[in-house]
């Protein structure tokens, strides 16, 4: 089972980028491979979410076309996302998002994840190239916040400048 832990920084901050996360209706607009994003089951109960994500995913190259349901818990006092799927050709799925204040403006976003698919031949295949997949996952949620947050740049002393 692929397993997958990496931690990056971000130049906004930690609820910038946890209103990205948490708006998985919204994937298709920014996430590679996600052509489709519904909510569906949703319920809120102290200031925390469940429901359920339908992601249509598709690769031409590879062949893929999938419609996935992952389960999905929003924890805003965490700024925590969880994913969990036994769906399709998944047979085991679990992701969590995190995102941790490092300053006013900035954070740290942590993403988990663990896959096993069903199809022996399409776990080897995407093996290869999961450490790509991710990266390419948190390059996105980076270009959807300067897409929804653009910093402007503020001319400073000496001809530097630097960016609020």
């Amino acid at each position: 089972m692929p397993k997958f832990n990496v931690t990056r920084r971000y130049a906004w901050s930690a609820d910038q980028v946890f209103a990205i996360a948490r708006d998985v209706a919204s994937y298709h607009l920014f996430l590679p491979l996600v052509l489709r994003s519904d909510i569906r089951n949703y319920a809120s109960q102290d200031g925390k979410e469940a429901f359920d994500a339908v992601l249509k995913i598709a690769h031409a190259k590879l062949g893929i076309s999938e419609t996935a349901v992952a389960h999905m818990d929003v924890d805003p006092d965490l700024r925590q996302v969880t994913a969990r799927s036994r769906d399709g050709s998944i047979k085991s799925m679990h992701s969590v998002v995190t995102l941790r204040p490092t300053g006013a403006q900035s954070c740290e976003i942590t993403f988990e994840m663990n896959l096993t698919l069903k199809s022996r031949t399409l776990q080897f295949m995407i093996s290869g190239m999961f450490d790509m997949f991710v990266r390419k996952i948190l390059s996105a949620f980076e270009e959807r916040a300067k897409e929804l947050y653009p910093r402007s740049v503020i001319p400073a002393k000496a001809g530097t400048h630097l960016s609020a």
